[in-house]
C-alpha cells in the first residue's frame, strides 16, 4: 500500500512542500482544539457531564408522578 502512495507522490512536483503544508495544517488544527478545550471553564464540562443524569432524573420524575 505504501508503495502505491510513493509512486503517486514521486510524480508530483514539490511534493515535499505539500507534505509540509499538510503536516503544518494538522498540527495547527490539533493545537487549536487543545486551546479551545483548555479555554472553557471547568464548570462547563461539569455541567455537560451532568446533563444525561439530569435528563434521566426528569424522565424518572415524570414516570413516578
Amino acid at each position: 500500500m505504501l508503495k502505491f502512495y510513493n509512486k503517486i507522490i514521486a510524480g508530483v512536483d514539490n511534493a515535499a512542500i505539500y507534505q509540509s503544508i499538510a503536516l503544518l495544517l494538522f498540527v495547527l488544527f490539533f493545537v487549536g482544539v487543545i486551546l479551545m478545550v483548555m479555554k472553557k471553564p471547568k464548570n462547563y464540562y461539569k455541567a455537560m457531564s451532568d446533563l444525561p443524569l439530569e435528563e434521566e432524573k426528569r424522565i424518572n420524575n415524570k414516570n413516578t408522578n
